[in-house]
């Protein structure tokens, strides 16, 4: 039975770590065909992914900090039977507003799922085996946007968007029952006692630690870079290099498998800090590499090559950032995880609109290579702050 908890544990956290961009990658083939169906524009169809990522920040902001208080298993088990009544609301909107107005609470309740399996690995492991543990879930969650956009494309083809909306459905059940059967890792006796009120005042008190505050904003930067590349490579892919939906996904699956094998490889290197070094450089590199080649028409394989290294550098960093960021705020897990992954989506909102401005092949790479020196300007503080605590 321990065995089997084992290879259950990390596989139902994985999962809700990965849940909420795996809704969002599963269902974009279809809003060509929503567009239709609610007899609406292509921009307000599109509202429904802002929708949902406006939903997945606030999410974690509200439900992190509470999980502090309250623990971690029954609001994950709330928030999954939550997701599923929004998933089932969204089939049945009358119109694009409610559909929207939908996947905001499709976002929130989302949200529980990667706040509290961060937060659940923060209460059961420490140091270098908590940045073990996130790098094996950084390999899980590769699977999820390497299949999401490819079975989506695949479905598309066979059924309605109704029937795309109806497996997430099904999978928020299926996560829903797993939770159940989740340890709580978060004793009465380890919960903070104070009110509700103070417990939200833990949000901006986390931000006393130097550390935790260099973390997440090497990680904005960090996704700064990655939401660029998500918002513009349709465009580029498809647009510029002329390829199909279905080879546009193949190449986005790829590419996502890459984070998962970056973050696999982190384990591999002897400190955190040397680890985000490497992935900071790196990351640099790659996207002044890429902006080179998108401003040149460099055959589409050059381009990929460079895609592949870069998302490679961006994986390798996240189970470090991850780790030292709960590590640091270790009473404060909750609101620590929450102000970390909803750092990612405020990004996130905040680069994806920039790609869209002139010619999308020049302002990509200048977006992605900015977010890359950012994140390079915070993770060299931050590896110093490491090197003399191990000192």
């Amino acid at each position: 039975m321990k065995q089997n908890m084992k290879v259950f544990i990390p596989a139902t956290l994985g999962m809700l770590t990965a849940f909420g961009p795996f809704v969002t990658d599963f269902y974009l083939p279809v809003l060509p065909e929503m567009t239709g169906y609610f007899h609406t524009t292509p921009a307000l169809a599109s509202m429904s992914l802002t929708a949902g990522m406006i939903g997945l920040a606030a999410g974690q902001l509200f439900i992190g900090p509470l999980t502090d208080k309250y623990g971690r298993k029954r609001i994950l088990v709330g928030s999954m039977l939550l997701f599923v009544v929004a998933s089932l609301l969204c089939i049945f909107s009358g119109d694009i507003f409610m559909f929207n107005a939908m996947r905001v609470l499709q976002g929130l309740a989302g949200a529980g799922g990667i706040v509290i399996a961060k937060s659940m690995s923060a209460d059961m492991y420490t140091g270098r085996e908590l940045a073990s543990f996130m790098a094996l879930l950084g390999a899980i969650n590769g699977i999820a946007p390497v299949c999401a956009p490819v079975v989506g494309g695949l479905m598309a083809g066979v059924t309605s968007w109704t029937g795309v909306f109806a497996v997430i459905l099904a999978v928020g059940l299926v996560l829903m029952v797993c939770s159940m059967f989740l340890p709580e890792t978060l004793q009465p006796a380890n919960r903070i006692r104070k009110s509700v009120i103070k417990v939200y005042g833990n949000l901006f008190r986390v931000f006393r630690n130097s550390r935790f505050t260099l973390s997440v904003m090497a990680e904005m930067a960090c996704f700064f870079m990655f939401f660029a590349y998500i918002a513009s490579s349709p465009f580029i892919m498809q647009q510029v290099y002329h390829l199909s939906p279905l080879g546009y996904s193949l190449c986005f699956g790829l590419n996502a498998l890459m984070i998962g094998v970056g973050a696999a490889m982190a384990t591999r290197f002897r400190s955190q800090g040397t680890c985000l070094r490497f992935g900071g450089l790196g990351m640099l590199a790659g996207t002044l590499l890429l902006a080179f080649l998108l401003n040149t028409a460099m055959p589409l394989w050059i381009v990929m090559l460079a895609y592949i290294y870069t998302l490679i550098c961006f994986g390798l960093m996240q189970p470090p950032l991850t780790a030292i960021a709960l590590d640091s705020e270790r009473d404060n897990a909750g609101a620590a995880s929450a102000i970390f992954g909803a750092s990612g989506f405020v990004a996130g909102a905040l680069s994806s609109p920039l790609v869209g401005i002139g010619d999308i092949t020049v302002t990509s790479g200048l977006v992605m290579a900015c977010g890359a020196v950012v994140c390079l300007l915070f993770i060299l503080p931050l590896s110093s702050k490491l090197r003399a605590v191990a000192a």
